[in-house]
């Protein structure tokens, strides 16, 4: 895949998609041959007040958060913190979250890939299976969250510190959050809904639900300019990975849909399995990355609307020459 552009600044493009798929604003940025270009921003964060979207806006990342810490657990790997393959239940018995037997035998690569059978959400310590451990694909929330727990058990450390020291200080992502903090709201964008409008900035820590922050599976809060900066440590140093951690995490390991597989943390198109993404969706906020690991070309966008899913298709179809945008759209359609 390449990126077919250094810069995108048509207005007039701009203007039509975020009306096409009524998205107050979005950021954007583009990285050819490992180089990122300067980060774009349009339209407005709040349609009541038209504060402009600006290049360090940022969003709940939702998902892409994964993506993070699937780096981080693959950095254990590599430290002997603990293994792929190895049943992580032992590792910290105390962490419950279902009563059924099959948790024992639950693996990192099955909870990386999607294919520990455990839900996307649902009430803990009950979850209950859809499938076996290791014998299919179903996109899990609760399977990241588990493995989160169990990490901040065997290190010691808890998963804010961890986002903080091993990403955010060292590639200076200093407008990026691994959990809510009031001194985030002051550069983040409103959620807009279609049929709900402009909703209020969350002011405080969401603790409620099955998905409490902080979460290794959604709670990140991040943008286009400080989220381009983690692509470039993929890209450019394969996340400070041994190379054989690097080539386990971005290679096939589950078969997702039909024209998508999915990596340890990484969806991957089966027409071109060079290509590593994801995407976000917290309702009113939306984003999608893509990365070549041969070309070193990448996009993300991040958008203030549940119709940025749909801009960031629309948009990377234009952006990129990837032939693939087809299967992702419809693998991300049916995923959750």
């Amino acid at each position: 895949m390449r990126v077919l552009y250094t810069d995108y600044t048509d207005e007039a493009k701009l203007k039509e998609l975020a009306e096409k798929h009524s998205v107050p604003g979005f950021n954007y940025c583009l990285i050819k041959n490992g180089v990122a270009g300067m980060t774009r921003a349009y339209g407005v964060q709040n349609v009541e007040t038209g504060k402009p979207y600006e290049p360090s806006t940022i969003i709940e990342a939702a998902s892409l958060t994964k993506t993070l810490f699937a780096c981080l657990v693959m950095r254990l790997v590599d430290r002997g913190v603990l293994t792929l393959d190895e049943p992580i239940a032992a590792l910290a018995p105390d962490v419950q979250v279902s009563q059924d037997e099959r948790i024992q035998t639950i693996t990192a690569r099955q909870v990386l890939s999607h294919g520990t059978g455990l839900p996307n959400w649902d009430k803990k310590p009950y979850l209950k299976f859809l499938f076996d451990p290791g014998t299919s694909y179903s996109y899990s929330g609760e399977g990241y969250y588990y493995l989160q727990k169990i990490v901040d058990v065997i290190t010691g450390k808890e998963f804010c510190d961890h986002y903080r020291d091993e990403f955010l200080k060292p590639l200076g992502m200093t407008n990026s959050y691994p959990v809510w903090e009031e001194a985030m709201t002051r550069i983040e964008a409103n959620q807009h809904r279609k049929a709900e409008g402009m909703w209020p900035l969350r002011m405080e820590m969401d603790l409620a639900g099955n998905a409490p922050e902080p979460n290794a599976a959604w709670s990140l809060y991040s943008g286009a300019e400080d989220y381009a900066k983690y692509m470039l440590e993929i890209l450019n140093e394969h996340g400070h990975l041994s190379e054989s951690s690097f080539q386990e995490m971005t290679s096939p390991q589950n078969k997702a849909a039909e024209g998508v597989y999915w990596g340890l943390g990484w969806g991957i198109p089966a027409k071109d399995k060079n290509v590593i993404w994801h995407w976000g969706d917290d309702g009113g906020y939306r984003s999608l990355t893509v990365m070549d690991l041969v070309t070193k070309d990448g996009a993300c966008i991040f958008c203030n609307s549940d119709g940025g899913t749909d801009l960031c298709i629309e948009f990377l179809e234009i952006l990129t020459d990837g032939g693939f945008w087809p299967e992702v759209a419809d693998f991300i359609a049916h995923a959750e």
